[in-house]
């Protein structure tokens, strides 16, 4: 099956002029924006760096081996694909400005966002979940709050870009990416939503029913292209927009997330027909349970599922994986000390996570473990 790397061996002799940017371009772009920039690509807009002048200062980083590990949940091969990008004819040029980089612990906050100049034309990328627990806690505060600090920034971030540049933008995002794509092309307002000419949404977490029914997302509903793998589980957190692609994947179960794994056939995905039973169950069932709840329910769902995590003194997935035995006995023993009714509630709800992520994102492994959870 082909991906990224046999698209690039495909198209990579072929500039822009010749196959325009498609949504396999938006995918790559929005894959590659999980690499760690810092002080490689310019903060500012007016700087521009090509992927070729990157990869040579990336790789000239003196903590160049470290980055490129860039954690249990990313694929390894992402410096690999960008290296691959800055030999290539079709994306050697290209140009990258604008990086963003913020994490806050306190604020419950992390945010990346990266500009590529594709034939003169500005893409932003927003980055996705990474490998941080305050990542994926902010990823559940979507339930409750009205605006979680990433979707601010990246509000922020385009009606900066938008001053910075003339023209029309393309929106990318994987991951909480998507999210943060849909919710900044609703929010910018209608002189920015005349600005945007297409917002690409890879496996993204969705919204509250409400918001699809907003005249604001009517605005640009037509502008939105959304893209699911068939074992999906990021972009069933919440309600996700009704026209989408089922993308073939080669990974397995969660891992379908990964887009490394999606499949390409010359500048389209090869689709699958329908979701993964396991896929739609688990859409079905968890927002009908988070429907039935009010806000403050939501908030104390999620507060309560972190506060067990936290106990872990882990801050990524990738720490609990390297001590997961001492991570897991302070998560057990944190669960152990809520009351009855909160244990209940907490394991219902994650019975749900049991068959299709436990095994794969170690944060929830000692949360769904069943002797972990009795009663």
């Amino acid at each position: 099956m082909a991906d990224f790397f046999d698209y690039l061996n495909w198209r990579g002799d072929l500039s822009f002029d010749d196959v325009p940017f498609n949504k396999i371009d938006a995918l790559l772009l929005a894959h590659v924006t999980y690499s760690i920039f810092d002080g490689v690509v310019p903060e500012n807009f007016t700087e521009k760096k090509t992927f070729a002048q990157v990869a040579k200062d990336f790789m000239a980083m003196p903590d160049y081996e470290e980055r490129i590990n860039i954690g249990f949940l990313i694929n390894k091969r992402t410096a690999e694909l960008m290296f691959k990008c800055a030999e290539v004819e079709r994306y050697k040029n290209v140009e990258l400005c604008g990086f963003r980089n913020i994490y806050n612990e306190e604020k419950v906050e992390q945010f990346a966002a990266v500009t590529y100049i594709v034939n003169g034309n500005p893409v932003i990328a927003l980055r996705g979940t990474d490998d941080t627990i305050v990542g994926w806690k902010e990823d559940f505060n979507i339930a409750w709050q009205e605006q979680i600090p990433a979707q601010k920034d990246s509000l922020e971030y385009f009606k900066e870009a938008a001053s910075a540049f003339n023209g029309d933008f393309v929106l990318v995002g994987h991951s909480k990416g998507g999210n943060l794509v849909i919710n900044t092309a609703v929010r910018c307002g209608s002189e920015l939503q005349k600005r945007i000419n297409e917002v690409y949404n890879f496996d993204g977490p969705g919204f509250a029913t409400d918001f699809f029914k907003s005249p604001e997302y009517k605005a640009v509903e037509g502008k939105i292209r959304s893209f699911y793998p068939g074992f999906s589980v990021v972009g069933m957190i919440f309600h996700h927009p009704a026209n989408f692609e089922i993308v073939k994947s080669d990974g397995f179960a969660f891992w379908q997330h990964d887009a490394m794994n999606w499949q390409i056939m010359g500048s389209n995905f090869i689709n699958e027909g329908k979701f993964a039973d396991e896929s739609r169950l688990f859409y079905k069932v968890f927002n009908e349970w988070i429907d039935k709840l009010d806000n403050s329910q939501r908030k104390s769902f999620v507060e309560t599922m972190f506060c067990i995590l936290e106990a872990s003194g882990a801050k990524t997935n990738s720490d609990i994986e390297k001590d997961a035995l001492k991570s897991t006995a302070r998560m057990v023993a944190a669960y152990a000390d809520m009351g009855k009714e909160r244990r209940k509630e907490l394991k219902k709800i994650l019975s749900l996570f049991k068959d299709v992520i436990a095994d794969d994102i170690p944060i929830f492994k000692p949360l769904v473990l069943e002797r972990s959870l009795k009663k």
